[in-house]
């Protein structure tokens, strides 16, 4: 009884996540040096260029709207500094919905699930990934930009009233849920 309420739990908070955030997901062509750190380099431009479009977005619909309307500009972006650095890699940017692990983003950990995200493939795709929250625009308080003494990021309070995690020592020893 006690798991099912867990897992039930569970559930409830990654739909609950799931229908107000976008994630923003890079992945690499390869795991060699040279394509991961070209692969932070696409997040940095893009993340840049787009900051200021977002911060706009008071809601997930605008957000997605903001999205739909830099799909080939996202794409040039990346496809230009992909050139800049020497490579021919084709890049694939997509917006859907996408199966995601457990992940944690300082103190806000997603559960495994299925999320509306912004996908940049680069070359093969075979890298190991990157990702953040492209709304609410926690992609743009992380090492990518840090805020003004005096701002505060917006949006985010995710869900703040679950603060609370739930779990079962044996999952844990059994490593059910990781």
């Amino acid at each position: 009884m006690v798991g099912l309420a867990f897992l039930s739990y569970r559930t409830y908070i990654q739909h609950e996540f799931a229908s107000q955030l976008i994630r923003f997901h890079v992945i690499a062509n390869s795991n060699s040096l040279e394509d991961q750190t070209l692969k932070l380099h696409v997040r940095d431009v893009i993340v840049k260029e787009m900051k200021e479009r977002f911060r706009q977005a008071s809601s997930r619909q605008e957000a997605e709207q903001i999205v739909q309307s830099s799909m080939n500009e996202i794409k040039e972006l990346a496809q230009a500094q992909i050139k800049r650095e020497g490579k021919d890699y084709q890049v694939a940017v997509m917006m859907g919905d996408f199966a995601f692990p457990t992940k944690t983003y300082g103190n806000l950990t997603l559960p495994a699930g299925n999320y509306h995200a912004v996908r940049i493939v680069i070359g093969e795709g075979k890298g190991k990934n990157w990702w953040c929250i492209l709304f609410p625009p926690l992609c743009f308080v992380d090492s990518v930009e840090t805020l003004d003494k005096d701002e505060k990021a917006k949006g985010i309070k995710v869900f703040e009233r679950d603060n609370v995690e739930f779990r079962l020592k044996c999952a844990d020893f059994l490593k059910i849920f990781s």
